[in-house]
């Protein structure tokens, strides 16, 4: 047995029937280490939270969050990490598509000095070849406005050390990236390699706009070149307008003009297309600076088998005390 503690952070939504295989196949490939798995249930709606309970009941080394609603997949995962205990921190989803059998070799990649450690889907040929070209191009692009280089699909699957949990806890943030913050935040890193297994028990929780807004999200948490973009684009139209105004005068004073309101109309919609993309850019970093500037927290915990913080520790987040029945900042 380990004397380090492995702390395996799981969000949970709707994956009620995925809860005690996972627990089981966790147990299975860490029995030889000192491990904890917290639970954090996401504002679910079947009975998860019901199964997560009965695993506690059963297991010692389980702990669980159960959130006042859902917050989102990023507010689960910074949970799980705010109240981790570990010498290390794991991070996997509950749909079993992730493997937990390949955590030991990444704690052994951990005990050879890496910090973060980002294990990567593999399974060449087995998604579309939309989403292969999609996931490229995205984080080709998000590398390139992030001034840092984000690991290339690499999800949610991570070991990290002690050291950047801690940096982790004191991001307090609403846009939530944890992508984009884990290759922000540097240390040593490496990547090993899994094989994704379908999904057999309950559905996806990802759909397509789910994934178009976390792609916004690390777009615009991390880098301010689309704003500086969108300066570039405004500049170049008003320099082809000044042009087209000097070339209109001209003509009227040599006589050439001819009625054209096809080319007028059209010039109208593009250039009219273009300031609303332009304002919508400014729009999303206003809406972000909003949101942050109201300081409210990340995450409500309405129940838990964990024990927080004194208060003059608790930063971030809000619990329910269920003796007082009132909300206790953490």
């Amino acid at each position: 047995m380990n004397d380090f503690l492995v702390s395996i952070v799981v969000p949970c939504y709707n994956e009620a029937e995925n809860i005690a295989p996972l627990l089981t196949r966790i147990e299975s490939c860490l029995h030889e280490y000192r491990y904890e798995v917290i639970l954090v249930n996401d504002g679910s709606r079947d009975g998860t939270q019901l199964e997560i309970e009965l695993a506690y009941s059963g297991n010692p080394s389980v702990r669980y969050i159960s959130f006042s609603r859902n917050f989102g997949h990023q507010a689960a995962l910074k949970a799980g990490i705010d109240h981790a205990k570990g010498d290390c921190i794991v991070t996997i989803d509950a749909d079993l598509q992730k493997p937990p059998e390949a955590i030991p070799e990444m704690i052994d990649l951990w005990q050879k000095g890496n910090d973060i450690v980002t294990a990567v889907c593999k399974n060449e040929g087995q998604s579309s070849l939309f989403k292969r070209l999609s996931s490229t191009g995205y984080y080709s692009i998000l590398s390139w406005l992030a001034d840092h280089e984000v690991v290339p699909n690499g999800a949610d699957f991570r070991l990290f050390d002690r050291k950047v949990a801690d940096i982790i806890r004191e991001i307090q943030t609403q846009n939530l990236y944890l992508r984009g913050i884990f290759s922000w935040i540097g240390y040593k890193q490496a990547v090993t390699y899994y094989r994704e297994e379908k999904r057999i028990l309950g559905e996806t929780k990802y759909g397509i706009w789910k994934m178009i807004n976390l792609a916004s999200n690390g777009i615009t948490s991390f880098s301010v070149k689309p704003l500086r973009f969108a300066l570039s684009v405004g500049l170049f139209f008003a320099g082809l307008a000044f042009g087209y105004g000097v070339y209109a005068i001209t003509i009227v004073f040599l006589g050439l003009t001819v009625p054209g309101w096809a080319s007028l109309v059209a010039s109208i919609v593009f250039l009219s297309g273009i300031q609303l993309m332009v304002l919508g850019v400014i729009g999303e970093y206003i809406g972000k600076m909003y949101m942050e500037l109201k300081q409210r927290p990340i995450y409500l915990i309405a129940k838990t088998n964990i024990t927080l913080p004194s208060d003059s520790q608790r930063k971030g987040s809000y619990s329910l005390n269920p003796e007082e029945r009132r909300p206790i900042i953490t």
